[in-house]
């Protein structure tokens, strides 16, 4: 569902939990409206006008004139390549296209390809990226950031087959500053009067007006390489996910270090080297402690690879961990801090703060901000919220922060974990979490001790560990139902595990199930929830019961009333592995896929880790009763989120197996 980014932090709620519709003069924070932001891409904002090029903006095109996107592409081959050869190294050897269980790697020819192009899908205002500005001595008053996602479309036996796929551009632009040096009319700016519209002429005119933007970076965050459930059975899947950032200047193009994120082999090998970082971290702890402080590039790495499934407690993710003793950090006054307590609570700090530390940690499939589909996309194929659980609680606060600037106040500069709940940002300072919401994440007792104002689980849930890895200290867990809860529903969690980390070589990091606390029945039925297994591609297991006529109908959603804790989706099955096995995406979409409880979701309810608001088809019987719900279905499930097995307009020779997909139950 579209928010155009006028939200609020506490929003109005309408029937079954959906934001109702809101008052022109909020700030905006988001724009995300498909036809708004077309309009935008057609008022110069798109993709290849960051290479100053005009006309087709395919990228078979854009690699044929463009030479910084042309080197900004070969880089990122020779990043995959060399990703390659590390995995083939190590016993996992990748494939573009394949007809075995196995390891599947992007196609670098969808980069340069004239049936895609990179569809702006967002604009974000991130005017409180000042604070961050403020430390390198940048003059201006923060970012606006352009998203765009790749996206193909093409025809194929007479029909148009069109779909995203997981791989995001970040443009990043810096906003001048007042006359006065000030930002308040920068920050006003967003903020539309009673008889403004939102849209492409207000944005142009005001807070987007070319002459206040100047480019600074293209920030990449891609799906690279993904193993599917048949062949990771017990994670139910895994991905990998590069990232970096570059400099253009006009054709030139260079590296830049990401921020705040550490060159952990390059560190570990050199003993003075680390030595040093722990003295910036000393020095300024308090900074690390706020949520705004920036690494010297020494210490900071040029390129990352962050990894799902169970992204928030994989080691990988966790950059700072192996490199720094809390021991260090002990004799430092943590009474004065707003957030760590204790030296382990500074480090988790600091991993969370790294690149993949916070997009694997509250995010959704390693990113935090999707953008909804177009027209162009299948009704299969479609999500119902294009945004992370952190960005969604990221929206007050970021708020807060323009709303004390326009009014000449110091605005709170505190961060909070990516992973925290929405919170109330009050003028005096105070941060009040709100409750997080059942299966969000939160921070079992013994690690919550060491974080000062955490938060606690509503609704009637117990913070309930999922997955402890090898080397990370802060467990992965969520606010989950007691054991034996009448109030048990489908999509809720039913494993626990363990994961035996790989620090040299993380996609052989290895998870065990080690118990079952949910969903005890011994069958799929109709009246009872049974435990699904990972292996059908349901990390962390999947209480499962099967639709009734009720279900069907959506009896359970009545206006006025909160919204069910599950609705009758969409799920995969032996038609839908089969139809993945055909490479025939239309096909796949149009008639392989069968009913199914899941949990519901929407705008203002969200997703497990590991999974994603789908939407439903609008042709669905009864769909117009839940307008604006969807279903979590498994990140990978969708089409658009993954890099492989899509149909193609060059011929490919093989073809996928059977079991290379979502691979449900096929009593589904």
């Amino acid at each position: 569902m579209t928010r155009l980014a006028i939200l609020v932090a506490v929003a109005a709620i309408a029937v079954f939990g959906v934001p109702a519709a809101h008052a022109a003069s909020r700030t905006v924070t988001i724009v995300d409206d498909p036809r708004l932001l077309a309009a935008l891409d057609a008022k110069g904002f798109g993709f290849a006008g960051i290479f100053g090029a005009g006309g087709k903006d395919d990228l078979k095109t854009l690699y044929d004139a463009a030479p910084a996107y042309h080197a900004i592409i070969d880089i990122v081959a020779a990043d995959v390549a060399a990703l390659r050869a590390e995995m083939k190294a190590g016993g996992r050897p990748l494939y573009e296209v394949t007809d075995g269980n196995v390891g599947r790697i992007i196609d670098m020819r969808w980069l340069k390809t004239n049936a895609a192009r990179f569809r702006l899908v967002g604009v974000v205002n991130r005017l409180d990226r000042r604070d961050f500005a403020e430390l390198g001595k940048e003059p201006g008053c923060g970012e606006v950031r352009f998203v765009y996602r790749l996206a193909y479309s093409f025809k194929k036996s007479g029909k148009v087959l069109a779909s995203r796929l997981p791989f995001n551009f970040n443009a990043v632009y810096r906003v001048a500053a007042d006359a006065d040096g000030g930002c308040t009319g920068a920050a006003g700016r967003w903020t539309p009067q009673l008889d403004e519209a939102v849209d492409a002429g207000w944005l142009t005119g005001g807070p987007l007006e070319k002459p206040s933007l100047s480019f600074k970076q293209l920030e990449l965050n891609a799906q690279v390489v993904r193993f599917p459930s048949g062949q990771e059975t017990e994670f139910g899947g895994q991905a990998a996910y590069l990232m970096r950032i570059f400099i253009i200047d006009g054709a030139a193009v260079s590296e830049k270090p990401l921020e705040n994120t550490p060159d952990t082999a390059r560190i570990a090998e050199d003993a003075q080297l680390k030595a040093k970082l722990a003295d910036y971290v000393r020095a300024n702890a308090a900074a690390v402690d706020l949520g705004v402080y920036e690494i010297p590039d020494e210490f900071l790495a040029k390129k990352v690879i962050s990894w799902s499934t169970f992204g928030s407690a994989r080691q990988a993710n966790h950059p700072f961990t192996p490199l720094i003793d809390p021991e260090e950090f002990a004799d430092l006054d943590y009474s004065k801090f707003s957030l760590a307590r204790t030296p382990e609570a500074l480090v988790e700090r600091l991993d969370n703060g790294a690149c993949q530390g916070c997009h694997q940690a509250g995010s959704t499939a390693g990113f935090h901000f999707i953008g909804l589909d177009d027209a162009t996309t299948s009704p299969l194929n479609r999500i119902e919220v294009g945004i992370s659980p952190h960005f969604h609680a990221e929206i007050p606060r970021r708020e807060a922060w323009l709303q004390a600037t326009v009014e000449g106040r110091e605005p709170n500069r505190f961060r909070p974990l990516s992973f925290a709940p929405p919170a109330a940002w009050k003028e005096t300072g105070e941060v009040a979490y709100a409750p997080a919401e059942t299966a969000m994440p939160c921070l079992v007792p013994e690690d919550a001790a060491r974080f000062g104002n955490s938060w606690q689980c509503g609704s009637g849930t117990i913070c309930t560990p999922i997955a402890t890895a090898s080397g990370v200290r802060t467990k992965l867990a969520q606010c989950l139902l007691p054991k034996d809860s009448p109030a048990m529903f489908s999509g809720h969690p039913c494993l626990t595990g363990t994961i035996a980390s790989n620090a040299a070589q993380p996609f052989d990091d290895r998870y065990k199930i080690t118990g079952q606390f949910a969903a005890f029945a011994p069958a799929i039925s109709r009246t009872a929830y049974t435990c699904r297994p990972p292996k059908i591609g349901v990390p962390g297991g999947f209480a499962y019961r099967g639709c009734d006529a009720k279900d069907l109908a959506f009896s359970a959603f009545k206006a006025g009333r909160p919204m069910p804790s599950e609705i009758c989706g969409l799920v995969g099955g032996k038609k839908f592995d089969i139809c993945v096995a055909t490479n025939n995406f239309d096909q796949c979409l149009g008639g392989a896929v069968n009913r199914g409880n899941r949990s519901a979701c929407s705008a203002e309810h969200f997703c497990r880790e590991d999974y994603m608001c789908q939407s439903l088809p609008s042709d669905t019987p009864g769909a117009a009763k839940v307008k604006g719900i969807g279903f979590c279905s498994p990140t990978y499930f969708l089409f658009q989120m993954r890099i492989d097995n899509h149909a193609t307009p060059w011929a490919n020779t093989a073809r996928a197996s059977m079991s290379a997909g979502f691979g449900a139950a096929e009593e589904e």
